[in-house]
């Protein structure tokens, strides 16, 4: 080959190359820019608090939305509606673009002690209508915070006029309850509006499981009895009943369901034969109703595993640590 074909065969081959990387990176999909995307979401811990309607809040509320989770506070006079603003800005945007789904804009108040349900319900419809207002006992709000690193400290001050130090970053909760995403500061709307559909846009939903247990509760026994109460929500996500003929811990020799009422201004408690959870229902084990008697425990390990049959068949395995005893 002469040199002046060989020069020819370079120039080919380099172009072609070009051309193949040029066309490979075109086919790449897009990612997002600002937002760290977990490897793997993390699912929400239990705990509990309260909506600006006093509504329950435990990690089954995230479920079935897109969440955008900020912890901040009402007395906040700077960062805090700078946040909120920029996030309903960011829900506009995504408005008129046409994206589906839009996120849920909640705020996560990290001064339980001023801000009622009443106060940062007040605040959050400030910024817009379907925003979620979260606030209730401060151990429940540590057992969240904790779980997802969020960090917030009360500085000094006097009874009503102090600052709380917090995280500032926004947290993205997927429609399966888990943490999968974050976006630190500072929050610029563009940034959101570009990454957050590429985020909810490759988005895969795990199969939901036929029955899922959640907000478990098992009482401690108190000194010198020999029984515990179990308390639970056992959620159905088939399209027909579920029947629970018994229950069964490793940690009790005896497991029954039971259902306690007040008629009559008598209070009566009676073992149940079964449990039925409707298709597609949720049926919530709770003091004063339907729960489960745990007794003759077996040592104290410091956990409790249930296990859920119908007849020979089991359905549902759960674990829960200890809980103090209240009235």
């Amino acid at each position: 080959m002469g040199l002046k074909n060989f020069l020819m065969a370079i120039t080919l081959a380099t172009a072609l190359s070009a051309g193949i990387f040029v066309a490979v990176r075109m086919n790449e999909p897009a990612k997002p820019v600002t937002a760290f995307v977990l490897p793997a979401p993390t699912p929400l811990p239990e705990f509990s608090l309260l909506d600006q309607t006093e509504a329950p809040v435990s990690a089954r509320t995230f479920r079935g939305h897109w969440n955008l989770v900020f912890f901040g506070f009402t007395h906040c006079p700077d960062i805090c509606p700078a946040t909120m603003q920029i996030l309903a800005s960011v829900k506009k945007k995504l408005v008129e673009s046409g994206h589906e789904p839009l996120p849920r804009i909640v705020l996560v108040s990290v001064d339980p002690e001023r801000d009622t349900p009443e106060s940062i319900g007040q605040y959050v419809d400030y910024f817009g209508a379907g925003n979620l207002g979260i606030t209730g006992n401060l151990d429940e709000l540590r057992k969240l915070t904790s779980a997802l690193g969020i960090y917030f400290e009360k500085q000094t001050g006097d009874d009503e006029n102090y600052a709380v130090d917090h995280s500032a970053a926004v947290l993205v909760i997927n429609p399966d309850g888990e943490f999968h995403a974050l976006f630190g500061g500072p929050h610029l709307v563009e940034n959101y509006v570009h990454d957050l559909p590429l985020i909810t846009d490759s988005f895969v939903a795990k199969p939901a499981s036929p029955l899922v247990a959640s907000d478990v509760v098992v009482t401690r026994p108190v000194p010198g009895m020999s029984m515990s109460a179990g308390y639970l929500a056992l959620t159905n996500n088939t399209d027909a009943a579920i029947r629970i003929t018994h229950v069964e811990s490793p940690e009790f020799g005896s497991v029954e369901l039971h259902e306690s009422t007040i008629e009559d201004g008598v209070a009566r408690m009676r073992p149940m034969p079964a449990l039925e959870v409707p298709a597609r229902s949720t049926v919530t084990l709770q003091r004063g109703g339907k729960h489960l008697m745990l007794m003759k425990p077996r040592g104290d390990s410091g956990a409790v595993s249930l296990r859920f049959f119908d007849g020979n068949e089991l359905l549902l395995t759960v674990s829960a640590a200890y809980a103090a005893r209240t009235s």
